[in-house]
């Protein structure tokens, strides 16, 4: 199975590295492998974030922040 290529983002700003390091733990969940942040010049930065394939097994259970339910609860409030 060929590796997935990195999300790059380039020149984010210092202040916004927080938040877009946030934004890919939040997409990406339990696939991060690890994030880079690089100085390019001044004050701004490229952060790559490379995700792993979640063996398919687990993946079934995998629900990622901001998806909607699968309703196996039948419409019940739970």
């Amino acid at each position: 199975m060929p590796r997935r290529p990195p999300i790059i983002e380039q020149d984010i700003p210092l202040y916004l590295i927080p938040h877009t390091v946030l934004r890919g733990v939040r997409m990406y969940g339990n696939e991060i492998e690890r994030v880079v942040v690089k100085k390019t010049c001044s004050h701004f930065y490229n952060v790559s974030i490379r995700t792993r394939p979640v063996k398919r097994e687990l993946r079934k259970g995998l629900r990622r922040s901001g998806s909607k339910g699968d309703g196996s609860n039948g419409g019940e409030k739970v």
